[in-house]
């Protein structure tokens, strides 16, 4: 075209041209803003119950912005002709929960602000069961992409300290009690600085809740462990060295199998063979001098006293002579005061010696209430059997990073092929 031919153009068509639409750089569809508005609530409180190092500063006040984002969130779609809070079955999980955490929270003859962190979990919990059903999976793997962009830098990083590189790095601490050097990306335990090998826990206060988390999202990701951000996350896992997630990796693993309806018995006979070959080679190489061994294979030999193996540190010895009168006492009802020189036991034990049996009844009644009316009930039964074990290691019924997934992965429809799934997700 020479430019005796640019007479013959339109002048319509070039301001078409430059024509700059002003309302497509602040509109939103409603749909969308209330969901992502939930989203950042959700991500806030899931990460801050896993007491990640840049939140620490916040955590007393993390569930209360949560509560603000997701009443936000519910605003924004209650103003839609088609809202996406629409589910109209909450009233009797939303009580259960209500009553959980007047129990746990009373009982403790808890101070005001606890009473209030006891609402924004509610008002929390009110908001995840009046979202649709079908955008809870897609909120859970929104959590998994924001998991695996995180280990994938922090990984990175870790590679990098390993090999030699000098990163920058400070000291920090979590309540006087963890003391940690600080790469940015990365922590790792004063405890641990003179060793040649640092179990990885990227910015998690330990590997094993790092771990724990890894294990229960891939839980809700059956079908699609292929997925790069899955992939990322099992990678994490198994450089954790975290012998309570890997238990749980394994149970998992097997609760898959049943759940789709496959075989079971050979691959026990094959996990049975890797663990063995595992076994002899981390007890043979080096002659035990290695990772393998002293992180995980050692703590499986059975203790001195023969009652338990090395690695059930849950709780120390002083406790469970004190959880031995507690059990045989009419304590064992309502739970017991915790004496402060006890902190740092963790388990099962802890929870019910702080809140009973009731307190142990109530917190899986309110599980059973709000996920029992599944589509398949393999899954809502896979989902109790994991929920105890994890229990049995970390009693933190309420913490969002373990409810959530719980939650997604009682109401995963097994009997949908994956691409199904797929779309439900888009």
């Amino acid at each position: 075209m020479n430019l005796g031919q640019l007479r013959h153009i339109p002048i319509s068509s070039l301001s078409k041209l430059f024509k700059i639409r002003v309302r497509n750089f602040y509109l939103i569809e409603k749909g969308t803003l209330s969901y992502y508005i939930f989203i950042a609530g959700v991500l806030l409180a899931y990460y801050s119950s896993l007491h990640i190092n840049p939140l620490w500063g916040v955590e007393n006040i993390a569930m209360l912005l949560s509560m603000f984002l997701f009443v936000g969130a519910m605003l924004v779609s209650n103003s839609m002709s088609a809202p996406i809070f629409n589910r109209r079955d909450f009233l009797l999980p939303l009580l259960s929960c209500a009553i959980l955490l007047l129990y746990m929270t009373t009982l403790k003859s808890a101070p005001l602000p606890a009473y209030v962190l006891a609402v924004s979990q509610l008002v929390a919990f009110f908001a995840f069961f009046r979202l649709d059903v079908s955008l809870h999976q897609k909120a859970v793997r929104a959590i998994c992409i924001s998991m695996g962009v995180l280990l994938s830098v922090s990984i990175s990083a870790y590679v990098l300290h390993i090999v030699g590189f000098q990163l920058p790095s400070r000291n920090v601490n979590y309540n006087e009690l963890y003391y940690f050097t600080s790469y940015t990306f990365f922590l790792v335990d004063d405890r641990a600085l003179f060793l040649f090998f640092y179990r990885f826990h990227s910015i998690f206060l330990e590997p094993g809740h790092m771990g724990t988390a890894i294990v229960l999202l891939l839980a809700t990701q059956i079908g699609k462990w292929l997925k790069w951000y899955n992939i990322v996350m099992f990678i994490a896992l198994v450089i954790s060295f975290s012998l309570a997630a890997y238990s749980l990796f394994v149970i998992l693993i097997f609760l898959r199998l049943w759940i789709e309806r496959k075989s079971i018995l050979p691959k026990i006979i094959s996990m049975i063979a890797v663990i063995a070959v595992a076994v002899v080679v981390a007890t043979s190489y080096n002659q035990g001098d290695n990772p393998i061994y002293e992180l995980i294979i050692s703590r499986l030999e059975v203790n001195e006293e023969g009652d338990d193996i090395e690695g059930n540190n849950r709780t120390s010895m002083s406790f469970d002579a004190e959880y031995e009168d507690f059990i045989h006492s009419s304590d064992i009802f309502f739970g017991r005061t915790m004496d402060k020189t006890e902190s740092g036991n963790a388990g099962y034990k802890v929870f019910v010696y702080d809140y009973g049996i009731i307190g142990f009844v109530l917190c899986y009644a309110f599980y059973f209430i709000s996920m029992y009316r599944v589509p398949d009930k393999r899954a809502f039964v896979s989902m109790m059997i994991l929920s105890l074990a994890n229990f049995w290691i970390r009693a933190y019924p309420l913490w969002f990073s373990f409810y959530i997934p719980y939650y997604v992965f009682s109401y995963l429809d097994i009997k949908k092929s994956p691409k199904e799934r797929q779309a439900d997700e888009s």
